[in-house]
């Protein structure tokens, strides 16, 4: 009992001693016996109100530290300083009806089962539509494959291999291109627009973080400044393509189609023009949470909601995968367009599998799937990309001349003096001095306070336990202190 009885008179004795010595605003008076009961209730009751407002005040100001911390301002751009950058881009081969593609009919006529089976128009445009998603419209797996099933004698349709089928009748890069221009000087096209997989089946791209490293052997200096201030890149095709302009972390997306132009028809030429303003990003960005900056930067793509073959995050990216996991909710199988170079085709759909994703509207589904409210069914919650630039179309001319070939010419037209800057407007140390002056003001803390707080309840308490021992001077103190109190009360108990 004795044990427990000297830690427990120390805990007091140190405890009455801070209190009448600290530090903080108001609280000697609370504890002090030389003031009446009334006085040392009024001095309790301020305490805590004053700690109540305190803690309310900072609990506010966390709240918007975690919520509202980030903004975007603009600001001026020396372009004599630094060069501006044209914007990546990526090429889609498009189905065009009115085209031959030999390739593709020698694949018909590998279904014959028999030298007098004929011909199946109907199984070539089937082909086609697994084969170019422009092409595609929803029932045509049915439509056009089912009233042959029951046929001996006729063409059925292929029921497997749909990428292989693809690989085999789509045009490679040195097929599909014809020549490439920047700024009149041409380039190799194929060696810097490197082949990937996405919605829209097997495109190319120029300057995408996606496929290449960034300033290496295959990206494109696309650069301009005050001495070099054009910028026009002039891409001709042999056969019908879609040119999507995107940012260097995006890819192309059947459901994004805002910045892709269209050049199907022989002898088509198209001229777009552009502006462009950046966006960059302060360093302490990437400290703050992912859902309070509401953006995720390329590197971050382990933090994606959804698991990814893709290099980098962005957009587009996180689309492609949310719709790649819908088909394989629902039908258990993906779209061959999404199958990445060397990955198994053992999940990607086969005749059965397509005829699910027809049926469920999986192949060009609606865009609202895209909207981050749309809450039926299935929704895809992707992030923007941090390095996402705004990219505007400003004029646009089409033309038709006698050549097959189909053309595209894409003009930066005027230099973006101006970006956008992504900033934290509260830093770790605001939140250390906001607090700070909110205990400042209303209990008198400070960071000494802290120290006298430890060192009360350590040194000294060890102190009392381990020697049981109270020095003269404390109690000459005390004994002062009993006197004070004795007088005080003997004068509270005349005017009484």
């Amino acid at each position: 009992m004795s044990v427990l009885l000297r830690p427990g008179r120390a805990f007091y004795r140190i405890l009455v001693d801070y209190c009448n010595s600290a530090s903080l605003a108001g609280i000697g008076y609370v504890v002090n016996r030389r003031y009446h009961w009334t006085e040392r209730l009024f001095w309790l009751v301020c305490l805590l109100v004053a700690w109540f407002f305190a803690v309310r005040l900072i609990l506010a100001y966390m709240h918007l530290f975690r919520t509202d911390v980030i903004s975007i301002a603009v600001e001026n751009v020396d372009t004599r300083v630094e060069p501006v950058v044209f914007p990546a881009v990526g090429v889609c081969e498009m189905g065009y009806v009115k085209q031959i593609y030999p390739q593709m009919e020698k694949f018909i006529e590998t279904l014959r089962k028999s030298e007098d089976m004929e011909y199946n128009y109907d199984v070539e445009d089937f082909v086609l539509r697994v084969v170019y998603p422009n092409l595609y419209n929803v029932g045509a797996f049915t439509s056009y494959c089912v009233p042959y099933d029951d046929c001996d004698e006729c063409m059925k349709c292929p029921k497997d291999g749909y990428y292989s089928i693809a690989m085999q009748i789509r045009a490679n890069c040195s097929q599909l291109f014809h020549e490439c221009l920047w700024n009149g000087k041409p380039f190799d096209c194929c060696r810097y627009f490197v082949p990937i997989g996405t919605t829209d089946g097997t495109c190319f791209l120029l300057n995408s973080i996606q496929t290449v490293e960034k300033y290496g052997d295959r990206w494109l200096r696309l650069e301009m400044d005050s001495e070099n201030p054009d910028g026009d890149l002039l891409l001709v095709y042999n056969y019908a393509a879609s040119t999507h302009i995107m940012n260097e972390d995006d890819i192309p997306h059947i459901l994004l189609d805002r910045l892709r132009f269209n050049q199907i028809s022989p002898g088509y030429e198209e001229k777009i023009y552009i502006t462009l303003q950046n966006i960059v990003n302060d360093p302490l960005v990437r400290s703050v949470d992912i859902d309070v900056r509401r953006c995720l930067f390329p590197d971050e793509v382990h933090l994606a909601s959804r698991n990814t073959n893709y290099r980098k995050y962005s957009y587009s990216i996180c689309a492609t995968e949310c719709l790649k996991a819908i088909q394989v909710k629902l039908c258990n199988c993906f779209h061959p367009y999404m199958l990445m170079t060397g990955n198994s085709n053992s999940t990607a759909c086969n005749y059965t599998g397509m005829q699910c994703l027809d049926n469920q509207n999986l192949i060009a589904p609606e865009t609202r799937i895209l909207q981050p409210w749309y809450t039926k069914r299935f929704s895809c919650q992707c992030y923007p990309s941090c390095m996402e630039n705004e990219i505007r179309v400003v004029g646009r001319h089409t033309y038709d001349n006698d050549y097959d070939e189909r053309s595209v010419k894409l003009k930066l037209m005027i230099h973006p003096t101006q970006r956008y800057r992504r900033q934290i407007v509260r830093e770790s140390l605001d939140v250390v001095v906001s607090i700070g002056g909110i205990l400042g003001l209303f209990t008198g803390a400070s960071i000494l306070s802290i120290v006298e707080f430890f060192y009360f309840f350590t040194v000294r308490f060890i102190s009392y336990t381990a020697f049981g021992e109270v020095s003269e001077t404390e109690t000459d103190e005390n004994e002062s202190s009993s006197e004070d109190e004795h007088e005080e009360r003997n004068t509270y108990s005349d005017i009484s």
